[in-house]
């Protein structure tokens, strides 16, 4: 059973003793995740930073430190947290700058921000001017130009919460209100809400370590780890499924429009935002566990229903970029993984087994 504040995912033990790493390298709560379009423009700004707000008001106290636009670490005084605003994001834009960004986390202090994973976080990129996307063999879209129109590229939000938040009822109907109403800002192209990991605010860091926390992707086929380092993978894809799971009209044309969303039946309701909609995947966020044979079936039919929206198999590196061979011993080295040639059989064999994760 999963704990009002969530839990964990401990360091393995080759982290352990190779990287000397020990703390968890990720934290499981509720969290969502919007891909939209229009950061340039100063209106989906504004309903950006509204977001930010309300955010940091659920949190209260627990809203501990921030990184601000300009790249300075804060912590919170007597006066709160600076907040991103329009005005922030307009000087990044007179400066040529090509994102406007902002994190506001629940670490407690500036030696946590970089490898501790918080409870709570928002990351926030605002994607300001036009910019070529070239894509190397490994990232290759041969479904999708390199050079994405300003007007579609995306822009993203990641908010996670401690489950407490909301689990003192079931079922948690204010959290699926709160995603809903940010979709009703940000008109997002897609997004997901539901289970998923929080890892480190230091983004560098944070990706170092994706690789060690994929197989936990495989056990639990309700848990996601969303990506905001490559959202262009998402303009015209979506990333997974989730409890909750956005589309916009476009890409709900792809499937059958919303008539084939409705076919799914009353257990799937469906919700309408200006120019999409979020499909609910049963009555409550569910994160399943193959180990013990428990598969959310809710999710596996939102699953199959959206396959046809997935990337390519070879464009799910936002997943992983490594994996551990399946004869990996007791010696392993994980620091000289994920280089040689061989590794891309395990790579893409981890992505067909996380695409059957609902089977």
């Amino acid at each position: 059973m999963i704990l009002d504040n969530g839990f964990a995912l401990p360091a393995s033990d080759g982290m352990r003793k190779y990287l000397g790493i020990t703390e968890p390298v990720g934290q499981v709560g509720l969290t969502c995740v919007l891909y939209f379009r229009g950061g340039h423009l100063p209106e989906v700004q504004a309903k950006a930073c509204e977001c930010i707000r309300e955010y940091v008001q659920i949190l209260g106290k627990e809203a501990r430190c921030c990184l601000t636009p300009a790249g300075r670490i804060v912590m919170a005084g007597e006066q709160g947290l600076p907040l991103m605003d329009v005005k922030q994001v307009s000087k990044r834009q007179e400066k040529d700058s090509i994102t406007a960004s902002y994190l506001v986390s629940s670490n407690a202090t500036r030696e946590e921000f970089k490898r501790q994973p918080p409870k709570c976080m928002l990351r926030i990129g605002l994607y300001l001017k036009k910019r070529n996307v070239l894509y190397s063999r490994k990232r290759a879209r041969p479904d999708m130009p390199s050079d994405i129109p300003l007007d579609r590229q995306v822009s993203y939000i990641f908010a996670s919460f401690a489950p407490s938040l909301f689990l003192v009822d079931e079922p948690p109907i204010p959290f699926a209100d709160l995603v809903l109403k940010w979709c009703q800002r940000l008109r997002p192209v897609n997004g997901t809400a539901g289970w998923g990991v929080t890892r480190a605010c230091d983004i560098l860091y944070a990706e170092s370590i994706r690789a060690f926390i994929a197989p936990d992707l495989l056990r639990f086929p309700g848990l996601e780890m969303p990506d905001t380092l490559f959202p262009d993978t998402f303009t015209e894809h979506i990333a997974t499924i989730n409890w909750l799971t956005m589309l916009n009209e476009e890409l709900a044309a792809r499937i059958g429009g919303p008539e084939r969303l409705r076919s799914l039946g009353e257990d799937f309701p469906i919700a309408e935002y200006p120019g999409g909609y979020v499909i609910q995947a049963g009555p409550r966020p569910e994160l399943g566990d193959r180990n013990k044979g428990d598969i959310p079936r809710f999710y596996a039919r939102v699953h199959e229903l959206l396959r046809p929206l997935y990337p390519p198999l070879e464009c799910m590196t936002y997943l992983t970029g490594a994996v551990l061979p399946p004869d990996a011993g007791p010696d392993f080295d994980p620091r000289v993984f994920g280089f040689a040639p061989e590794d891309q059989i395990y790579l893409h064999d981890f992505f067909r087994q996380w695409m059957h994760r609902f089977d």
